[in-house]
């Protein structure tokens, strides 16, 4: 018998009945894991003063959800790491999402904002049958490593302002964060935009060097990505004009083709949900993108 019970306090508070009990494949669908399909997860929700849980002095209450699923065999670790920390972190997500598609409600005792993998990995109390794990978490990461040495030249000059932030940069950043956050919309949207961004100033500033004034230019930029992507290659206002050369740009150039743009057009035009990999993928290929042209 295994029973995983995971207590999280939130940097927030829900009004929500006391306790509610779901299917899991009903709000686990990312990773889904074949031996708890058919089991109930139990979401016990109870309320703790601010001061209990951040240790300030502000008296306004945030709320606990405790999750709760049991099997009668013996479960694996990785199998209580998927179920503590991605399915955890999904039935969060998912609440926070519901309510606020009900209650349009963004702020209540702290911002109502979906929860990063991180998040789960640093605050999330882990208990298998009634015995503490969580000195487990949160596992070794290469994402701990240092910088390198040109990353860390490029970290100072955007601090020291020597070179402004790219705008680019920022919305890729914002993918990825949604993306962690299981936005999955959100992510390919920014993803797209970020790539679009770039896109667009890249080719700008090579026509404004060859002596196109900005009344010509514009209606290069009001373009749509779609329409920006498929300008034949010997257009000066392709890209391909410029990059058809470099190493790896075309298989990448299609990725942005599609997926990446028949993606984005599916979720902004046809409310197409994607899946976690789907969302993935597109900002991957953002991130290569903007490596690339940099």
């Amino acid at each position: 018998m295994s029973t995983i019970k995971v207590i999280v306090d939130l940097p927030f508070f829900l009004q929500l009945e006391k306790s509610l009990t779901v299917p899991y494949e009903k709000v686990c669908k990312e990773s889904l894991l074949p031996e708890l399909k058919g089991r109930k997860v139990k979401i016990t929700f109870s309320r703790k003063l601010a001061g209990d849980i951040d240790k300030s002095e502000w008296t306004k209450v945030r709320s606990t959800l405790t999750i709760k699923v049991s099997i009668p065999v013996p479960l694996s670790d990785e199998s209580i790491d998927t179920f503590a920390i991605n399915n955890c972190r999904e039935i969060i997500n998912n609440i926070i999402s519901s309510y606020q598609a009900t209650t349009l409600q963004v702020d209540n005792a702290g911002f109502i904002i979906p929860l990063g993998t991180s998040y789960m990995q640093l605050f999330a109390e882990i208990l298998v049958n009634g015995k503490d794990i969580r000195d487990r978490y949160p596992s070794y990461s290469t994402n701990t490593f240092p910088l390198t040495a040109d990353r860390l030249k490029e970290f100072k000059q955007y601090l020291r302002n020597k070179d402004k932030l790219p705008l680019s940069r920022l919305f890729l950043t914002n993918a990825s964060l949604s993306l962690n956050q299981g936005q999955y919309s959100l992510a390919v949207l920014q993803a797209a935009i970020a790539v679009e961004l770039r896109l667009t100033q890249f080719v700008v500033q090579k026509l404004k060097l060859a002596g196109w004034i900005d009344q010509a230019i514009k209606p290069y930029k009001e373009m749509t990505l779609g329409r920006k992507l498929n300008i034949p290659q010997t257009d000066p206002r392709s890209l391909e004009t410029y990059l058809y050369s470099v190493s790896g740009f075309a298989g990448l150039y299609e990725q942005i083709r599609k997926p990446l743009n028949k993606l984005r057009n599916d979720v902004a035009h046809d409310g197409y949900l994607p899946s976690y990999q789907e969302a993935i993928d597109v900002v991957e290929i953002a991130s290569k993108f903007l490596r690339m042209v940099a």
